[in-house]
């Protein structure tokens, strides 16, 4: 307000406003420049958060202006448009990011990147009345809110003209749109095409790899691919390869694979070994590590029935699945385990 003096002794309310506003505005542009890459979980995300942060930071900046206000030196012109360009300015602000990350270049962010620091410098310079021998009050107001009202006005226009009724755009839109899906649509047949071709190809000579990508339970070739894998002639020493490899995860279907259990017997009971320590409480993935062990109990049937000898796994695999967790789920599936093991 015109002619006030300045509260004697350090000004720590505006001094802490200032260094929050300052931490706030850190965070707000890492989400900001977060909406420039990633998938659209992590944009949407960044937007998320820059919205929450960016209530927070003008919050305070209003603050701020409340403080200058009252206890500094602010024109009279320059409290009334305070009063309307803040929340206007907060406004802008969250459209400019909104029309940014949906079809708008990069330009657009100038509008929330320079907005809260043109109010903060604009807000210290009121609040300390010796900057204002140097700054007039004139002058500074005029240039500060000539700003101020641009990179408001801006982003509120485009955002009005975005919304407003515009049937050749919306038609442009709606094209541009329909030719993106055809495009995608395309691209999805062609793979599927491509993946058509590359079954069609395999056969006898093929190696178990190559029916890896097709052997899940549920895709549309698991069948063929199935039939397809005990036509191949190197399929046993393919599965030991694999297992050796650690790829048990993706064999959950071996003992529909007609190979020879002997084979496979020795490097199935290593990666079995492998899976088993995995479940541990020292671990973040221990629960997933018992679930991915419940895909492997047909093969465990089978290969004890073959008469491999998979007791040690067995053992720790009960033992494990007991520390690790007391839901009925595993408990059962330990005591399974060991009623295997007993069995040979």
């Amino acid at each position: 307000m015109a002619d006030q003096t300045a509260s004697p002794g350090v000004p720590w309310g505006t001094t802490v406003l200032f260094v929050i506003a300052a931490l706030l505005y850190m965070a707000f542009l890492v989400n900001l420049f977060g909406l420039r890459g990633g998938d659209a979980m992590g944009r949407g995300m960044a937007m998320g958060f820059a919205a929450v942060i960016g209530l927070m930071l003008w919050l305070v900046l209003a603050s701020l202006f409340a403080i200058a206000i009252f206890k500094g030196q602010m024109p009279a012109y320059a409290i009334a448009a305070a009063i309307v360009l803040l929340p206007l300015s907060a406004i802008a602000a969250a459209s400019a990011t909104g029309l940014y990350s949906d079809r708008y270049g990069d330009w657009l962010l100038v509008v929330p990147i320079a907005l809260p620091p043109l109010l903060a410098l604009y807000a210290l310079w009121a609040r300390f009345i010796s900057l204002q021998a140097s700054l007039a009050p004139t002058p500074t107001t005029a240039a500060a809110g000539l700003l101020i009202v641009l990179l408001t006005a801006v982003p509120l226009v485009l955002t009005v003209r975005e919304f407003a009724p515009d049937p050749a755009r919306d038609a442009a839109r709606a094209a541009a749109e329909k030719a993106q899906e055809e495009a995608m649509e395309k691209r999805r047949q062609d793979a599927l095409a491509e993946e058509a071709a590359q079954f069609a190809r395999l056969g006898p000579d093929s190696s178990l790899e190559d029916y890896l990508p097709h052997l899940a339970p549920g895709l549309p070739r698991f069948q063929e691919a199935l039939a397809g894998v005990r036509r191949v002639k190197s399929r046993s020493q393919d599965a030991a390869t694999l297992l050796k490899e650690g790829r048990l995860g993706e064999l959950a279907e071996l003992w529909e694979f007609d190979i020879d259990a002997a084979t496979v017997c020795e490097a199935y009971r290593q990666a079995l070994k492998i899976q088993v320590g995995g479940i541990s409480r020292t671990r973040s993935d221990y629960l997933r590590a018992a679930m991915d062990l419940e895909y492997q109990l047909r093969n465990i049937e089978w290969l004890i029935a073959a008469r491999c000898n998979l007791d040690e796994a067995l053992t720790d695999a009960a033992t494990n699945l007991r520390a690790a967790s007391d839901l009925p789920r595993f408990t059962s599936f330990a005591d399974r385990l060991d009623a295997l093991r007993t069995s040979r």
